[in-house]
């Protein structure tokens, strides 16, 4: 059976040490510190509902006195064979328990994993059940799922017990698309949504490399990132064109990109994409969605965002025009000064930035202010309904009519600001109306 495909992938390799799950804005050189050690598990939070998820919100926006009107809420309903599973082994008073991890609070678990969880304690299988440590079952938006296996595997009996699994899985439940046994340096447990210091090696058991994401067309690497429910992550991107009304000739730079799913879904909408990630499982993501767009403009940077980077690239004539930036930082990353002031520095027409965390979400609005960028639009997204968390997608826009000067003369004395220009091309000099009023012909007043 494992004579079927014997490639592995690896999320970490040299030159520059890549890090497994979501990406992280570290700079290289900052990942190439040694390996520490995993830190205790935070405890659980309660899972809030969509109330008090919006009366957090009200209360966060009047205390940090938020600009502007917060917009509608994204969300969609889970759907559980939607969503990605886990079946984790740990220790209970001293004593190894199967448990099921469910992606959100009382969701019921799709039939094939209560199956495959059920099959795990049958007695024929002990050995195998005792070499486990996890098994991920990663939802490809329509019922499919590609299955991740972490095990030692130590000896022929638990060789022969794996073996045995392997096959049942793969002649009962053909929804089960792919597998593949993962092997982690350090011997940490994988989890594909949050940022690991780790090299993971995949082997492919059967099936393909990528998982089809739902009927988009798409698909992304089995290693890379994507949210656990993924309901309202396949309609996201959807939401942003209707955000930003993109105009011809409007180009899209998504940082942090992962599978390049968002910027690939805008394809059609900009006349470039391009995407950025330090991870090899993003840059093998992205290529295989490149090539299935009708149109050749996505392009990836496989490096770290740092100023030097966006110094080098837009000082190139042809990575000139109208750019729309995304970010999405998550809840444990924050922009530093001299990383905001380049991305402010490339004059973007439109920054999106989608973060889970409020404390760094006010930080970023008062540092982007400050550099002459204001907030146009706060769009809450529960794109987890079920969960403890919630992100916000806020766009800001340069100041062009000098709203900020008042705040920025307070700055002055110790910063200098700067506000965005926008760039003028002989592409666009002929898209800038021209405006002439003709007068009216005099009329004489009849006496």
């Amino acid at each position: 059976m494992f004579e079927k495909n014997e490639r592995k992938f690896s999320t970490g390799r040299a030159p520059k040490k890549l890090v497994a799950g979501k990406f992280h804005t570290g700079s290289s050189k900052q990942s190439r510190t040694k390996e520490q050690p995993v830190a205790q598990a935070r405890p659980i939070r309660r899972a809030l509902t969509l109330d008090e998820k919006k009366q957090q919100l009200t209360a966060w926006a009047e205390n940090e006195k938020i600009p502007g009107k917060i917009q509608a809420w994204f969300t969609k309903d889970a759907q559980s064979d939607h969503s990605d599973w886990r079946i984790l082994n740990k220790l209970v008073d001293g004593h190894e328990s199967i448990s099921l991890e469910s992606p959100a609070k009382d969701m019921p678990a799709p039939e094939c994993v209560q199956k495959i969880l059920e099959q795990l304690h049958k007695e024929h299988l002990r050995p195998f059940k005792r070499a486990l440590r996890q098994i991920w079952f990663r939802a490809t938006g329509d019922g499919r799922f590609a299955m991740l296996i972490q095990a030692n595997l130590h000896g022929s009996t638990t060789a022969h017990a794996s073996k045995t699994f392997l096959e049942f899985v793969e002649r009962f439940h053909p929804e089960i698309i792919s597998c593949h046994q993962l092997r982690c340096t350090p011997n940490y447990l994988f989890d594909p949504t949050k940022p690991l210091n780790m090299r993971v090696e995949a082997k492919a058991v059967f099936g393909s490399d990528f998982m089809p994401l739902s009927s988009t067309g798409l698909s992304m690497h089995v290693l890379d990132w994507a949210p656990k429910i993924k309901d309202a992550w396949l309609e996201f991107p959807q939401r942003i064109r209707d955000a930003i009304h993109p105009a011809p000739g409007d180009k899209f730079f998504e940082f942090f990109s992962g599978s390049s799913f968002v910027s690939a879904s805008l394809s059609n909408d900009f006349e470039r994409i391009d995407a950025l990630d330090c991870r090899e499982t993003a840059m093998l993501s992205t290529k295989h969605n490149a090539r299935t767009l009708l149109e050749d403009n996505l392009r990836f940077h496989r490096a770290h965002l740092e100023p030097a980077f966006l110094e080098k690239f837009f000082s190139k004539d042809e990575n000139e025009g109208r750019w729309t930036f995304y970010l999405n930082t998550g809840s444990d990353t924050t922009f530093n000064a001299e990383l905001a002031q380049a991305i402010a520095s490339s004059r973007p027409e439109r920054i999106l930035l989608q973060t889970s965390d409020l404390e760094n979400a006010a930080k970023e609005i008062k540092r982007f202010r400050d550099k002459g960028y204001m907030l146009r639009k706060t769009i809450p997204l529960d794109l987890e309904p079920g969960t403890a968390g919630f992100e916000l997608l806020m766009l800001f826009v340069p100041d062009r009519a000098g709203l900020l000067g008042g705040f920025g003369a307070k700055k002055a004395g110790k910063r200098p600001v700067q506000r965005p220009v926008e760039r003028v091309t002989p592409q666009n000099r002929g898209d800038i109306p021209h405006f002439v009023q003709k007068s009216s012909p005099r009329r004489q007043r009849k006496d």
